[in-house]
């Protein structure tokens, strides 16, 4: 028993010193956060900033894009893709970022990309894309969706979605 008392005096004298010089950190309650005005924590603001920083690119980089239109049309078992993006003279490229081809089952809901075509554009004010054609399986429905793109500059840049109807095959 006696043992027993001296192992246990010696780890609680070992704990005592442990506490007292090694370094320890201390939390704080979620009340004593700092925060910035209107009662923001760091946290919010940093992700308010942001957010408002996204919306002024957008802000500046409206008007490049000054008329568009695509359009699919069903010929057989194909699908033909027409479209255009027309821009401000001001841009150094103009067309489409990305034009995704999408199918979903008759008898289904969700969609799934089938096709994907990325950056078709020239380096003018406008850009064409003549009858593109797919072939593509019956039993499904398809529709596109696109993104027309203008660049002015690396920070002044412009797009729109866009997406068709679908057609059944």
């Amino acid at each position: 028993m006696k043992k027993y008392r001296k192992l246990l005096s010696i780890a609680l004298a070992m704990m005592s010193f442990s506490i007292c010089v090694l370094p320890t950190t201390a939390f704080a309650a979620n009340e004593d956060i700092k925060t910035f005005e209107d009662n923001y924590t760091v946290e919010e603001s940093e992700m308010i900033a942001y957010a408002e920083y996204e919306e002024n690119l957008k802000t500046r980089a409206t008007g490049l894009i000054l008329d568009k239109n695509f359009s699919i049309t069903k010929s057989g078992s194909s699908i033909k893709m027409n479209g255009f993006t027309e821009c401000n003279s001001s841009v150094v490229q103009c067309g489409f970022k990305e034009i995704v081809v999408e199918r979903r089952k008759n008898s289904s809901s969700s969609w799934s990309e089938y096709k994907v075509y990325k950056d078709l554009y020239s380096s003018s004010n406008s850009y064409t894309l003549t009858t593109k054609t797919l072939s593509v399986v019956s039993g499904y429905q398809y529709r596109v969706t696109v993104i027309h793109y203008a660049k002015k500059s690396l920070f002044s840049t412009q797009t729109i979605e866009a997406s068709t109807g679908y057609l059944s095959f």
